[in-house]
């Protein structure tokens, strides 16, 4: 831009002052300057706005609830359940009761390798909120090292939600039953 500049004053034989030159000077800069600030902040915003599809994207593909009957659902865990993960279930889980009028849901833990203390207590929590919306929980697929930590921390399922060994074991036992009703 400063060689095409130039080169036009050359050519026009016009001569240039120095205080020209620096009013100019200070002109272009600050078009330049405002250029890059709204082209920064707009790819931002763009950037920031695609984040944000992609991360709900993926909120939802990491808390599948998935209806088997009318009335039972299943929700899938699988991988590592952060606090920011077992938030996304909680809010998760209490809308979908809500909206689908689910009696049953069976989590499926068979994918949870670990689970803190934390962790564990908030599922409790989860749990509580799922009686309180009249639905029943089930829990399924505990492993046995999920087992011993939580025996270890003094957590405990047992009389707060039906435990069953395997999700088949627990759609054989529900389905059946919600069939011959």
């Amino acid at each position: 831009m400063w060689n095409f500049l130039y080169q036009y004053d050359q050519l026009s034989n016009k001569p240039i002052t120095y205080e020209d030159f620096y009013n100019l000077e200070k002109k272009i800069n600050e078009q330049i300057d405002q250029f890059l600030n709204n082209f920064f902040i707009s790819y931002s915003k763009y950037k920031d706005k695609l984040i944000e599809e992609q991360k709900k994207l993926v909120e939802n593909l990491s808390v599948p609830i998935i209806p088997i009957s009318p009335t039972i659902c299943v929700l899938p865990l699988i991988g590592e359940i952060d606090c920011y993960r077992i938030n996304m279930i909680e809010e998760k889980v209490l809308m979908e009761i809500g909206k689908l009028q689910i009696q049953t849901l069976i989590m499926d833990l068979s994918g949870i390798s670990q689970m803190e203390a934390v962790i564990a207590n908030h599922l409790l929590r989860i749990i509580d909120g799922i009686s309180m919306m009249g639905s029943r929980a089930v829990i399924t697929g505990l492993r046995p090292e999920v087992v011993k930590q939580m025996i270890n921390e003094g957590i405990s399922f047992t009389g707060v939600a039906d435990l069953k060994s395997s999700l088949q074991q627990a759609l054989k036992d529900y389905l059946v039953t919600s069939l011959n009703v």
